[in-house]
């Protein structure tokens, strides 16, 4: 089952790589807040669920020695046709292609939801990095897209967004794999749209928050698309925008 989900979340990021850039605003402004977090410029440093590569590139500007890793193929070509100079390897967070101790600090923004199991990820978080290393986790958990789920359930439609850990959990996890939590916020990240098709196609277009389950992923007919409009204007905002809300977790976590 794992594996299966693993090729689906591949898929997904991997078909969605040439777009991502252009449309993950939220989640630039997501990885923008967590790197302003990062202490230091210096040293090795592995940027967990890379993507595109941006935010690699970014913390090999600072001064580190960056290594990009991702499970999507497609998202890895894209990273190193614009980043040819930065390493960019295939690897999942659950289990990471390293020894003990090899990193200064792990990087990671808006990937480890898809994750599985909290404790695997931060005890290998954990092992990689070397003593009084630093991580810096961005993590979407539970209460994301809760304008989307809530509206969906009340035009009769499944909910379409993958269920996600809370942001004890992945405290609770990060303590028991034996970090130290320099800093964990939990905030709200919020993006606006002029009508529900656009909401829907802005997440689509960055393999995010849709669910691996293929009956929640159907097609919504015209009529769908309307009574889920008129419902989610319940959460409009005073200048007619829908809004999307990003739960998210910001951590420092040190060994």
């Amino acid at each position: 089952m794992i594996a299966v989900q693993e090729n689906n979340i591949a898929r997904q990021f991997s078909r969605a790589a040439a777009a991502y850039d252009h449309t993950a605003s939220i989640q630039k402004q997501i990885a923008k807040a967590g790197l302003a977090m990062l202490p230091g410029n210096t040293g090795r440093v592995l940027d967990i669920g890379c993507g595109t590569g941006c935010n690699t590139w970014h913390l090999a500007q600072r001064g580190f020695t960056a290594t990009g890793l991702d499970i999507a193929s497609g998202m890895l070509d894209y990273a190193r046709s614009c980043y040819p100079e930065i390493e960019f390897v295939k690897g999942d967070a659950q289990r990471l292609p390293y020894e003990r101790a090899v990193f200064d600090r792990v990087f990671s923004s808006m990937a480890l939801q898809w994750c599985s199991d909290p404790d695997e990820v931060m005890q290998q978080v954990f092992q990689v990095l070397k003593a009084r290393g630093v991580a810096g986790l961005n993590i979407m958990v539970d209460g994301s897209f809760h304008e989307l789920d809530n509206s969906r359930r009340a035009a009769g439609l499944r909910v379409a967004t993958n269920p996600m850990f809370s942001h004890d959990a992945w405290h609770s996890a990060a303590t028991a794999a034996g970090f130290t939590v320099r800093h964990a916020l939990l905030k709200t990240y919020t993006a606006t749209f002029d009508n529900v098709l656009a909401l829907l196609r802005s997440i689509k277009s960055v393999g995010a928050g849709t669910s691996l389950n293929s009956h929640a992923r159907q097609s919504l007919s015209r009529a769908d698309l309307l009574q889920l409009s008129q419902v989610y204007r319940t959460f409009a905002l005073s200048n007619g925008q829908l809004p999307l809300s990003y739960q998210v977790s910001h951590f420092i976590l040190e060994k």
